[in-house]
C-alpha cells in the first residue's frame, strides 16, 4: 500500500500546487491553455517518440494486453451508449471512463507490485497507437476533414517512434537527448494545467461517479472475467491485466478534451475522483489476488 501511495503523491502534490497558483491568482486561464497546448503539441510527442522508439515490440504481452483491451472496449462503449449528446460529448465520457493512467503510475505500480514493468509496455503501446487515434476521430467527428486527427503530433510521433522500433535503429544522443529533456515536461504540465482546473470548480458528482465507477470496478472486473473465462491466463498474466484496468483515469483525457474545445469538467472530476479513490481499489485487487 505504501508504494502505491508513493505512486500517487506526486500527481496529487503538483495537481495541487496547480490549482494554489490559479487559486492566489499568479496565472489565468490563458496561462492555463498554453501549458495544456504545450503539453499536447510538444511534450506529449517527444517522451511517446522516446520511450516507443527504445521499447522492443517483442516485449509486448499479447494475451493479458487482450484481456485489458476487452475490458478498455467494453468500458468505453458502455460509457459511450449510456451518455447522452452528441459523438464528442460521448466519447469525452468514454476516454474518461477507460483510458487509464499507464505512463506515470503504470511503471511504478508494475515495478512495485508486479516486479516487473514489462506489461506497462504493452499497455503504452495499445493506448497510445490504437486507442488515442480512435478518441481523436471521435473528438474531432464535427471538423471538416474527419481524418485530421490522425496528424496529430501525438499519433504522428507514436507511430515514428513505433517504426523506429521495428526497424531497430537506434537515434543518436543528438536526437533522443533534447526529446528526452522535452519529455520530461509532459506530465507535470497536464497535471499543473489539470490543477489550475479546479480552482473554483466543484465536482459534478452526479456525472462523475458513473464514470469512476465504469473506470475503477467495471473495467478492472471486466479484465478478470476475460482473462479468467475467455483467456484462461495464468495468474501472473491475470493479475496483470486486473491491476493494470484497475488504474485511474489518464490525465492525458484532460488535455484532449481541452485541446478539442470539449467540455472538460468530466474528464478533470474523474481524474481527481479515481485518483484519489484508486489506491483503495488497487489495494482490494492486490489483497484478493493474494489471497
Amino acid at each position: 500500500m505504501q508504494a502505491v501511495i508513493s505512486a500517487f503523491a506526486p500527481i496529487w502534490l503538483i495537481g495541487a500546487l496547480g490549482w494554489l497558483t490559479a487559486r492566489s491568482g499568479w496565472a489565468g486561464e490563458e496561462f492555463q491553455r498554453t501549458l495544456t497546448r504545450f503539453a499536447f503539441t510538444l511534450a506529449m510527442p517527444a517522451v511517446l517518440f522516446g520511450t516507443l522508439s527504445r521499447t522492443p515490440l517483442d516485449r509486448i504481452q499479447p494475451l493479458p494486453l487482450l484481456a485489458f483491451a476487452v475490458s478498455t472496449f467494453a468500458v468505453g462503449l458502455a460509457a459511450l451508449a449510456l451518455r447522452r449528446g452528441k459523438l464528442p460529448d460521448r466519447v469525452v465520457a468514454a476516454m474518461s471512463s477507460a483510458y487509464v493512467n499507464s505512463g506515470n503510475l503504470g511503471i511504478p505500480v508494475g515495478l512495485y507490485v508486479l516486479h516487473d514493468a514489462t506489461f506497462v509496455v504493452s499497455v503504452m503501446v495499445f493506448q497510445v497507437a490504437l486507442v488515442s487515434p480512435l478518441i481523436f476521430l471521435g473528438l474531432g467527428s464535427e471538423r471538416p476533414s474527419p481524418l485530421a486527427p490522425l496528424r496529430t503530433p501525438i499519433v504522428v510521433a507514436s507511430l515514428l517512434g513505433l517504426g523506429v522500433s521495428a526497424l531497430g535503429w537506434h537515434p543518436p544522443e543528438l536526437v533522443t537527448k533534447p526529446l528526452e529533456i522535452l519529455g520530461g515536461a509532459a506530465v507535470p504540465l497536464a497535471l499543473f494545467s489539470l490543477g489550475m482546473s479546479l480552482n473554483g470548480s466543484a465536482v459534478a458528482w452526479r456525472g462523475t461517479l458513473p464514470v469512476v465507477a465504469l473506470k475503477l470496478l467495471a473495467q478492472p472486473l471486466v479484465a478478470f472475467l476475460a482473462g479468467r473465462f475467455l483467456l484462461h491466463l495464468d495468474d501472473h498474466a491475470l493479475f496483470a491485466a486486473v491491476l493494470f484496468a484497475g488504474l485511474p483515469t489518464a490525465q492525458n483525457t484532460y488535455v484532449y478534451a481541452v485541446e478539442y474545445g470539449r467540455a472538460a469538467d468530466l474528464p478533470r472530476d474523474a481524474i481527481l475522483v479515481s485518483s484519489v479513490l484508486s489506491p483503495l481499489t488497487l489495494a482490494a485487487i492486490v489483497l484478493t489476488a493474494a489471497a
